[in-house]
C-alpha cells in the first residue's frame, strides 16, 4: 500500500502533464462548435495544470527526462497547436490557404522553443541572467498573447477577426518572439518577502473576486502588462 502511494505521488507530476495535454485537445474540439469561451478557459486551465506539474516536479525533486519530454508534449499541444487552431477557425479560415501559414510559423516556433528548452541549448548573443530570467517567450505565455485579440473581442466591440490579415502579422510576431534569444521574465526565483505576505494575500485575494466577476478583462490586463515586461527586461538587460 505505501509503495502504491509513494508511485502515485512521483508520478503525480505526469498526471497532471496529461491533464495539460487534455485541457489542450478539448479546447480544439469546442473550437470547431465555435464554443470560444469555453475553448479559451481550457486554455486557461491548461496553463494552471502547466504551471502546477512544474512547481510540484521542483518542489519535491521529481523531475525526471521522461516527465520533462511529455510535459513538453503537452505544451506544444496546448499551447502550440490549439491556439493556432483556435486563431484560424475565428478568423483566418476566411482568407483560405494564406490563413494556414501563420497557424504553420506559430505551431513550428513552438515546438522549436520547447525543442531548444528541453535541449537546455541556450547559446545567447546577450547577457542574460538565466536563472531570472527565461530566453524568448514561453509557450504558455505566447498562447496567451496570441488569443489576446480573441479576448479584447470578449469585452469590446471591436471584431478583431474581420481584420485576418491583422490577425497574420501578429500572430508570425508572436511566433518568432518564442524562438527569439529575447530575455523575458521568469518566476521560478520569485519570493516573497515575509513582511508583505500579508498585502499579497489581500491583493490575491481581490484579484480573485475580479477574476470571478470580469475574468477577461483581468485576463487582457495581465497579458498586456506582459508584453510591457518584455519590454522592460530587454532594456534592463542592455543597460
Amino acid at each position: 500500500m505505501k509503495n502504491n502511494i509513494e508511485n502515485l505521488f512521483i508520478n503525480l507530476p505526469n498526471m497532471i502533464s496529461l491533464l495539460t495535454l487534455i485541457s489542450g485537445l478539448t479546447s480544439i474540439r469546442f473550437a470547431f462548435l465555435q464554443e470560444w469561451k469555453l475553448s479559451l478557459s481550457l486554455i486557461i486551465v491548461a496553463t494552471v495544470f502547466d504551471f502546477l506539474d512544474g512547481w510540484l516536479a521542483r518542489r519535491y525533486n521529481k523531475t525526471s527526462k521522461f516527465g520533462a519530454e511529455l510535459d513538453s508534449l503537452s505544451d506544444f499541444i496546448s499551447f502550440g497547436v490549439a491556439p493556432a487552431i483556435i486563431i484560424f477557425l475565428w478568423s483566418l479560415k476566411y482568407v483560405g490557404s494564406i490563413g494556414w501559414v501563420p497557424v504553420l510559423i506559430f505551431s513550428i516556433c513552438s515546438a522549436l522553443r520547447l525543442a531548444r528548452f528541453t535541449a537546455d541549448l541556450n547559446i545567447l548573443d546577450v547577457r542574460i541572467k538565466v536563472q531570472e530570467h527565461f530566453i524568448g517567450v514561453p509557450s504558455p505565455a505566447a498562447a496567451a498573447l496570441v488569443l489576446l485579440p480573441i479576448f479584447i473581442s470578449f469585452e469590446t466591440n471591436i471584431e478583431l477577426n474581420q481584420y485576418p490579415f491583422l490577425i497574420i502579422i501578429y500572430m508570425i510576431f508572436i511566433g518568432y518572439l518564442m524562438i527569439s534569444k529575447i530575455p523575458t521574465i521568469s518566476f521560478k526565483k520569485f519570493t516573497i518577502n515575509k513582511k508583505f505576505q500579508h498585502w499579497i494575500f489581500l491583493l490575491l485575494l481581490v484579484l480573485f473576486v475580479f477574476l470571478v466577476t470580469k475574468f477577461w478583462t483581468i485576463l487582457i490586463i495581465f497579458t498586456i502588462f506582459y508584453f510591457l515586461s518584455i519590454i522592460i527586461t530587454v532594456y534592463k538587460n542592455k543597460s
